[in-house]
Parts: C-alpha cells; sequence; structure tokens
C-alpha cells in the first residue's frame, strides 16, 4: 500500500512538472512570422496591382498577416482585385479610408512608407510564399495545442479522437479548400481562368475518363467531388465495369486509383484486371489451361498493370473512417485520381443505429469524401429484388437497395442491364446497357457497351478515331 502511494505520488509529480514545462513550451509569445515578406507583398501589391495573378492561388488571406497593420492593407487590396478595379496607391487609401481603417492604421504616411524599399514586383511570389509557409506554421502549432488540450481530458472512444486529430492535420495540408465564404467574384476569377486554360483542346473533357467514349459522352468526364452510383443486379457485371473504369482512368491521367473490395480478395480482382487486360479467358487461367500465346499476353498484360498506381484493399470490416483515412494518406503523398467502393451496402458502420439510417451515413460519408478529397467516388451498389418480377428488367433508381439516400447524395447514378442475361434468345447477345438515370452535370440516357464474357470485360463498341 505504501509502494502504491509512493509510486502515484511520483506520478504525480511528474504530471505537475510535465504540465509546467509543456506550458513553457507551448505559450504563444512569439510565434513564426516574418514580418519583412508580409511588407514586401504589400508593397509590390501596391506597386503593381498586375502582380496579384501571381500569388491568387496561394489564397492569402487578412489572417495570414502575422502583423495585423500589413494584414488590413492586404484586405483592401484583395477585395480591390476581386471587384476589377485597378491597385495603387490612390485606390488603396481610398478603400482604407472607406472603411474607416486609414487613420487607425496611420493614414496615407503609412501606405508611403510601405512602398519606400520597393520599385519591382518581380519577387511578389516568392514573398507570397513566405508569407503562406510562415502562416501555415503557425496554424500547425495551435492545432498541436488544441490536440494536446482536447487530448488531456478526452474521455470518449480512442478512434473518434484519432479521425479528429487526423482530419484537424489533414485540412492544414489542404487549406487551399476554403470553408468559410467566398465572394462571388472569386468562383467568377476561377471560372475565367478555366476558360481561359488552353492547355486543353476545344471539346476534350474536363476530368477523368471512364475509358468508353458513350458514358464519356453523357457525363462529360469524372469530375473531382462527384459521388458516381453504379448500381445493378448480381452478375450483371459492376464489378468488372468499376475495375476497367478505374483501371482506364488511371492509365490515362497517371494519378492513383484505390479500390475498396468488401466482397471480392485482392487476388481475385489483380486476377481480373490481368485477364480483362490480356484478353485472356478467366476460366483459362484459373485452370491453368492456356497456350503460349496465352502466356505472352498475361506477359505483357502484368508489364503494363504493374506500373499503375492502383491500390487495393480487401478488409471486409472496412468503414467510411477506415476508407477516409487511407485515401487522406494516399492523396497528401501522391495525389489522388478515383476511388472504388466495392460495393456501398457490404461497408461496416460505425454506429449501431438502423440500417437505412447507416446507408445514409456511409454514402453521406463518401460524398463528404468525394468533395474533401476533389475526387470522384464510384461506389457499386446493389439493387432490390424488385427488378426481377417486372416484365422489362431495366432498372431505375426506385430499384436501389435499402436507402433513398443514396439516389439524394449520387451525383450521378448508373444502372447496367444485360438483355442476354434475362433472354437466352436476346436479339443484343454481348451488349450492355449503362443507364444513366441521374446526372447533376449533365444528360440522362444510355451507354451501349460490348459485355466479354470470358474476360468479365466491357469494350466500347465501335472504334473511334479520336482512341
Amino acid at each position: 500500500m505504501i509502494e502504491n502511494d509512493n509510486q502515484i505520488a511520483v506520478q504525480n509529480k511528474f504530471n505537475t512538472s510535465f504540465g509546467k514545462e509543456f506550458k513553457k513550451l507551448s505559450s504563444p509569445v512569439e510565434m513564426p512570422h516574418d514580418y519583412l515578406s508580409e511588407k514586401s507583398l504589400v508593397s509590390c501589391l501596391i506597386i503593381d496591382g498586375n502582380s496579384f495573378d501571381s500569388i491568387a492561388d496561394l489564397k492569402l488571406d487578412r489572417e495570414d498577416f502575422y502583423n495585423p497593420q500589413y494584414g488590413q492593407v492586404f484586405d483592401a487590396i484583395k477585395d480591390l482585385y476581386f471587384v476589377g478595379r485597378p491597385i495603387d496607391y490612390v485606390t488603396v487609401c481610398s478603400k482604407l479610408q472607406e472603411r474607416g481603417k486609414l487613420e487607425a492604421l496611420g493614414g496615407t504616411d503609412f501606405i508611403l512608407q510601405i512602398t519606400d524599399e520597393h520599385i519591382s514586383a518581380v519577387n511578389v511570389a516568392d514573398y507570397g510564399k513566405a508569407v503562406k509557409e510562415k502562416s501555415s506554421i503557425r496554424n500547425i502549432i495551435r492545432t498541436a495545442q488544441r490536440v494536446v488540450d482536447s487530448g488531456m481530458s478526452f474521455s470518449g472512444d480512442t478512434s473518434d479522437f484519432i479521425q479528429d486529430v487526423e482530419q484537424s492535420f489533414f485540412k492544414l495540408t489542404n487549406d487551399a479548400k476554403s470553408g468559410g465564404l467566398n465572394k462571388l467574384s472569386v468562383a467568377l476569377k476561377k471560372n475565367l481562368r478555366d476558360l481561359e486554360d488552353t492547355s486543353r483542346r476545344p471539346g476534350e473533357l474536363s476530368g477523368l475518363t471512364s475509358g468508353f467514349h458513350e458514358i464519356d459522352t453523357l457525363l462529360m468526364g469524372m469530375q473531382p467531388g462527384q459521388l458516381i452510383v453504379l448500381a445493378s443486379r448480381p452478375g450483371m457485371g459492376k464489378t468488372s465495369l468499376g475495375l476497367n473504369m478505374i483501371q482506364k482512368s488511371v492509365e490515362a491521367s497517371g494519378l492513383p486509383g484505390v479500390i475498396f473490395s468488401l466482397e471480392m480478395l485482392e487476388h481475385e480482382l489483380s486476377l481480373r484486371l490481368l485477364a480483362a487486360k490480356g484478353k485472356i479467358d478467366l476460366k483459362k487461367m484459373k485452370t491453368k489451361n492456356f497456350t503460349q500465346t496465352d502466356l505472352r499476353g498475361i506477359g505483357t498484360a502484368y508489364q503494363q498493370l504493374g506500373q499503375l498506381p492502383i491500390f487495393i484493399n480487401d478488409s471486409g470490416s472496412t468503414t467510411i473512417l477506415d476508407i477516409v483515412s487511407r485515401c487522406r494518406k494516399i492523396k497528401a503523398e501522391q495525389g489522388l485520381g478515383m476511388v472504388m467502393v466495392d460495393y456501398l451496402q457490404l461497408m461496416r458502420p460505425t454506429s449501431d443505429i438502423p440500417r437505412e439510417q447507416q446507408i445514409s451515413e456511409m454514402s453521406r460519408g463518401l460524398k463528404s469524401m468525394a468533395k474533401e478529397l476533389e475526387c470522384p467516388v464510384l461506389a457499386l451498389s446493389q439493387l432490390n429484388r424488385g427488378v426481377e418480377s417486372r416484365v422489362d428488367k431495366r432498372p431505375s433508381t426506385a430499384d436501389l437497395r435499402e436507402s433513398g439516400a443514396i439516389e439524394q447524395d449520387a451525383d450521378v447514378v448508373m444502372m447496367i442491364y444485360r438483355d442476354d442475361y434475362y433472354n437466352k434468345d436476346s436479339k443484343q447477345p454481348g451488349i450492355a446497357e449503362v443507364i444513366v438515370c441521374k446526372n447533376r452535370g449533365g444528360e440522362t440516357g444510355m451507354a451501349k457497351l460490348a459485355w466479354i464474357g470470358p474476360y468479365t470485360s466491357f469494350e466500347n463498341l465501335s472504334y473511334r478515331s479520336d482512341e
């Protein structure tokens, strides 16, 4: 008992000592800053208002300045820029006077003093970057302090705390996406820059390609932030189409693709990709009953697929938090193209709530992830059995299984129908219809693809000169 009391006393003494030392280290006496870069940046912008274009992508704000006076001047310059007014000594003073800030800053003499040491704006981008970097460091320090403070008194689920910490630090590396309010003029500036961009040919897709011409025509490319739901009854080939789409998008863009498979194992998925790429009968590969020609095709496909940055997770207990966490890591390290989840109804819920609410939670989570990571998310989904009881078995959004929230959250809903699956005497053998039932950014309609059963793969129906 005495020994335990002594241990507790030593521990309390350590905690007290650690607390004091931490307060010394974390005390915000003098946060990192660069007054000279802040002053030089504001000076360059006043000397040459057109130089603001060079730092617009940094998304600097008044709060990024450690010196509040320079922050106020920058805010006035930024406002002038976004309403299209000229930026110079006179207009900046006028804007500050209009806001009632000029006299508090020291009058026109203060603005003159800022511009005294510069005659050129040639280094404005470097000054802007320096200001942003110091601001980011200060934000990291504040975030770390907040994490320590909340961690010392946290008593809930540890996984919730870890998720909160991870999200906080990821936002610091992705702070270009402001969660605050932006003026319409800011968005319009971005629109104009995109329209003036000559790196894309007329008619070229703005998002990622699916690899299928007719689908791309309807979707106009898979856009960052989109949740795309691909649904069908079992056996229609939704996993195969999803694999085809992610493979083709990675080949075209070079951006990493991530597959979360809750139904099939990693080696099954990779074998399907190998069969489709090498155009080898999957049954022959499974029974090892292939020819020398098949072996050459497998070797070539292996080399080509092996170079693609495609990642696979086949954990059957994956939650939305796991998916977001892993995708954030890849995004931060390498960038991120397309994410595929196969399939939505098999995801493990994070809370014990009614099934319909669980599906809603997961679909909303995938949509939020698409927006946060600025990538298209392809979520595969099952359809209910109501399709089987109809004469016309073509599916609609009403057939989405378990929750109407899937349709609500999705930007695009596509469904696969193969007539020869139901009718052995079909007039369209080997033809698959991909029905776009919902499309927030374009047309609804139907795309026809060729279904190659032996390869478990979809192909474009006809040759296109722009392939």
